[in-house]
């Protein structure tokens, strides 16, 4: 079913085809921001890019191999990939989103004192800082560029900066430190997490959010699957191996957390429409996604499949999820940790 490449952000829809899992493995340098390994061997190629995903031949961590500097880096990310004036996605969709992030505060938020400082780090559009700031909490974010910002609540103290430390919080300033879904797009995860160390208090605590690259979804979908998201996510974390880099960081892992309504459904549908190859690759994903007064993208027949799929798909994906959280396989997993 031909389509056309979606206006807003065509790296969204970038092939993704598995390589040799016998090849031989290579010397991968920077080494794995897990374990420290060197040696990881290729898995993944992405359509128009040198650079492959590898998996560490120790903890099976993914990276995109050789990694971008970080000016390529911001080039991922243009002005249409944060939405139209601080909405992603389209009407319902849009909503839905919202009040997830808000019932998710709620519950990352219990036993926070009144008025507790909390850091969002990547805090994009601002969905989780206006949530904590209607639960009385002092909002604080720190994200990459001024295009993320668009409509971000005023009541929340965000800075612009390349990195955490760059932002130049004092230390010991935070009760709590959110990284959801952000870890996976650093240049250097592990350095993120001592700074986040370094600015919470004694006994504060730590969230951290990714996509789990040993989950059932990610192995049954393999080059197809949805949370890859190259070249976006440079790191790809199997959750033995995260909670490796955690507890590596300073902090005491006192829960872990495999079921999430706004990720691992819709994980499942768009990773089996990606199996499905006569459609286009995150083309779902890519229809939901808010585009002012630009035309939809893809033809009327591709349209019509891509909402077939979300629609027969719903009850199945959420089984799925419901399943995979329960035997501890999630195709994302938050960690909340503790500092020690």
């Amino acid at each position: 079913m031909p389509g056309a490449r979606p206006p807003a952000d065509p790296s969204h829809d970038r092939a993704v085809t598995a390589l040799d899992p016998g090849a031989a493995p290579i010397r991968a340098a920077p080494a794995c921001a897990a374990c420290g390994t060197l040696e990881a061997r290729p898995r993944f190629a992405i359509e128009g890019m040198a650079a492959r995903i590898v998996a560490c031949t120790s903890c099976g961590t993914g990276r995109l191999h050789p990694l971008p500097d970080e000016a390529e880096v911001a080039s991922f990310y243009p002005a249409a990939y944060y939405g139209d004036h601080g909405a992603k996605f389209r009407g319902l969709v849009e909503w839905g989103v919202r009040a997830a992030g808000a019932r998710h505060v709620r519950f990352l938020a219990r036993g926070l004192a009144p008025g507790a400082r909390v850091l969002d780090v990547g805090c994009g559009r601002g969905i989780t800082l206006a949530a904590l700031a209607d639960r009385g909490f002092e909002a604080h974010g720190v994200e990459l560029g001024p295009d993320a910002l668009r409509g971000v609540d005023p009541r929340a103290q965000v800075r612009i900066a390349p990195t955490l430390a760059a932002a130049g919080h004092p230390a010991e300033r935070f009760d709590m430190v959110l990284i959801w879904h952000v870890l996976e797009h650093l240049r250097e995860p592990g350095a993120t997490l001592a700074e986040a160390h370094r600015l919470l208090r004694p006994g504060g605590r730590l969230v951290v959010a990714v996509p789990n690259f040993s989950s059932w979804q990610a192995r049954w979908a393999g080059p197809a699957w949805f949370h890859l998201d190259p070249p976006r996510h440079l790191h790809h974390f199997p959750l033995a191996a995260l909670r490796r880099l955690v507890e590596r960081s300073g902090f005491e892992i006192v829960a872990e957390h495999h079921f999430s309504l706004r990720q691992n459904p819709f994980g499942w549908i768009q990773s089996a429409l990606n199996r499905w190859g006569g459609l286009p690759r995150n083309g779902l994903y890519t229809l939901l996604y808010r585009r002012g007064p630009a035309p939809a993208p893809f033809g009327a027949r591709t349209r019509c499949a891509l909402w077939a799929g979300l629609a027969l798909g719903a009850a199945p994906a959420l089984a799925l999820a419901v399943a995979e959280a329960a035997f501890g396989s999630g195709a994302t997993v938050h960690l909340v940790a503790r500092r020690r």
